[in-house]
């Protein structure tokens, strides 16, 4: 059983290792092309979500959400981005499946890469639609459950609005969206039976607003 673990430990290891390397990679050609480079600081607000499991509902805790952007502008129109994102909220469970109700602290973290498509009204403003794929992990900081990684997809929309060549401000709309059998294997679930959101489905969607600062530095 020890020789197994250490395999798959050594397995998650290199799968992370590829992963950073490939994202590091593509960040070097989409620098290398980009008209230029925005650095992005954020904060803003999640809201609770609620959801169905077995024999009861879920709540995941909505709170202030904190993080940063790396984008690349390629183009007037398209901009390739970067994204991390942080949330803490206190997560809950009801369900005559277990005897009792859980009430938990949980952080909620997101890694992103992906694009967004621009459509300027002027060279200080643009309106902007993207979507982006990459990781979540949700955390327990009172240390009572296991942490949970995911794949997940967010979509974003908002505007951009530049009060100097060099700086900006830029409001948005976000979906984080966890993909699996979520309902399945979050913190609270009573037992194998428990199988919400198959064939890639997601259960738990994550919605807020952001609100940023936007640094530009031209090439």
């Amino acid at each position: 059983m020890g020789k197994l673990m250490s395999t798959l430990h050594k397995k998650h290891y290199s799968m992370k290792k590829l992963f950073t390397l490939t994202l590091v990679l593509f960040l070097l050609i989409f620098e290398l092309k980009a008209q230029s480079v925005e650095i992005t600081p954020f904060t803003g607000y999640t809201f609770d979500h609620s959801f169905p499991i077995f024999a009861g509902r879920a709540r995941l805790g909505g709170g202030q959400t904190f993080g940063g952007m790396l984008g690349f502008q390629v183009n007037d129109f398209l901009e390739i981005e970067t994204l991390y994102s942080y949330q803490n909220g206190t997560s809950t469970a009801r369900s005559t499946a277990i005897q009792n109700d859980v009430r938990t602290s949980t952080n909620a973290h997101y890694a992103l890469i992906g694009a967004n498509r621009l459509f300027p009204t002027s060279s200080q403003m643009a309106f902007f639609t993207g979507a982006k794929i990459g990781a979540a992990i949700l955390s327990f900081p009172e240390g009572d459950y296991r942490d949970i990684s995911r794949f997940a997809v967010g979509l974003n929309g908002g505007v951009k609005y530049f009060v100097s060549d060099n700086v900006g401000l830029r409001v948005q709309a976000n979906l984080m969206m966890p993909i699996s059998n979520v309902g399945a294997s979050l913190w609270w679930s009573p037992g194998g039976g428990t199988q919400v959101g198959l064939n890639g489905w997601s259960s738990v969607i994550q919605f807020g607003f952001t609100g940023a600062l936007v640094f530009r530095i031209a090439k």
